[in-house]
């Protein structure tokens, strides 16, 4: 009798366990439940609850998905940190807690800054929304604040500068940030964010010798700097063919307008035929199909290539209407029409290289034409 009734209390136990267990998964799965809102104040109360809920192996989770909600939603990290500080001392063996001592790392400046650490966090979720003269002005006073998250404000202040296209604000901020900050982790970020902001302005000289300075004692430092390097010099490359890709646009224009001239005024004042001549008769229709296509098929081209098709036969329109001028003199056309093939190829690689230029293609084409190549 002593024996059965042992093992009904121990299956009793057993069920009670696992009817707690039971509890505690569903009362996880709502509180997780909670925190799927966009309403800031729902949002708030699911965490709330969340902080008030009895340690349990199964809350870690639940917990760091509230530290995250805090950081990245509610634009507190001072209650995110102290949410991972409770899972490193109440729940050190959780597979979070690792995680979590990774974030306290990354938030040890918030401590005792709470408003400080608030404010540039939801400066940094509302950038694209709040005017930029509130954006620098709350910044700065950050900036100006006794707090170990300075720095970091003032980095962040540098980088939205650049990304915003102020980039002789941002560079005389990146130059301030190591003045002020020297030897500190945000001030040995700068070459590199100030050079890859030289990139974005496209002051390659600036870009080099900023890269230049990021240091390189570890393969990763020294990779990033060699790609900073890279583009640098890829940049100003592009650059010069950019130049002379006008300058030839413009010298085939001009070669082509004298072979038109010396074809109207040798042997008397002619003036060319209006109708449009074979070349462009059979051009046209082709180039319309083509440039019809890209805006169906691929949009982010198409302007490009309606650019180098109306180019294409504009230069077609200008070398046809001198040859059938020159053959209605009796003149002979052979080298003039090599010559004007080799205007036309010219003349439309130019404005191939303009367009793709101006439209920020070049790196899809080169990607591209490698792909085709492997």
């Amino acid at each position: 009798m002593t024996r059965a009734l042992a093992a009904v209390s121990r299956r009793a136990l057993v069920v009670f366990f696992l009817c707690v267990v039971a509890v505690a998964h569903a009362d996880n799965a709502s509180l997780l439940a909670g925190l799927d809102t966009d309403d800031p104040k729902a949002l708030a109360a699911a965490v709330t609850a969340i902080e008030q809920s009895p340690t349990t192996p199964d809350l870690a989770d639940t917990l760091f998905a509230a530290g995250r909600a805090c950081e990245d939603r509610l634009h507190d990290p001072a209650r995110a940190l102290a949410i991972y500080e409770r899972i490193v001392r109440e729940l050190p063996d959780a597979g979070v807690s690792i995680a979590a001592g990774r974030r306290i790392e990354m938030l040890r400046d918030v401590r005792g800054h709470a408003r400080e650490a608030a404010e540039l966090a939801t400066l940094m979720a509302d950038a694209d929304k709040l005017p930029p003269a509130d954006i620098v002005r709350r910044t700065e006073a950050l900036i100006a604040a006794p707090w170990p998250g300075a720095v970091d404000a003032a980095l962040w202040l540098a980088d939205w500068q650049c990304r915003t296209r102020h980039f002789a604000e941002a560079q005389a901020r990146y130059r301030d940030v190591v003045a002020r900050w020297p030897g500190t982790e945000s001030a040995a970020l700068v070459p590199r964010d100030a050079a890859a902001c030289a990139l974005d302005a496209q002051d390659w000289d600036l870009a080099t010798q900023l890269a230049l300075a990021v240091p390189a004692s570890d393969p990763a430092d020294a990779a990033v700097r060699d790609a900073l390097l890279a583009s640098a010099a890829r940049g100003k490359l592009r650059a010069r063919i950019y130049t002379a890709s006008w300058i030839a646009l413009v010298l085939a224009i001009v070669a082509l307008v004298a072979s038109l001239a010396e074809a109207m005024v040798r042997g008397g004042l002619r003036r060319p035929a209006l109708r449009p001549p074979i070349e462009v008769v059979f051009l046209g229709p082709i180039a319309a199909v083509v440039a019809v296509g890209t805006w169906v098929t691929a949009s982010t081209i198409a302007s490009a290539v309606v650019r180098i098709s109306l180019g294409g036969i504009a230069f077609a329109w200008l070398s046809g209407i001198v040859l059938d001028l020159l053959r209605a003199r009796g003149r002979a056309v052979r080298l003039r029409a090599i010559v004007h093939v080799v205007l036309c190829a010219v003349g439309v690689l130019a404005i191939g290289y303009i367009a793709i230029t101006r439209d920020g293609l070049v790196d899809l084409f080169v990607e591209t034409f490698k792909g085709g190549h492997h």
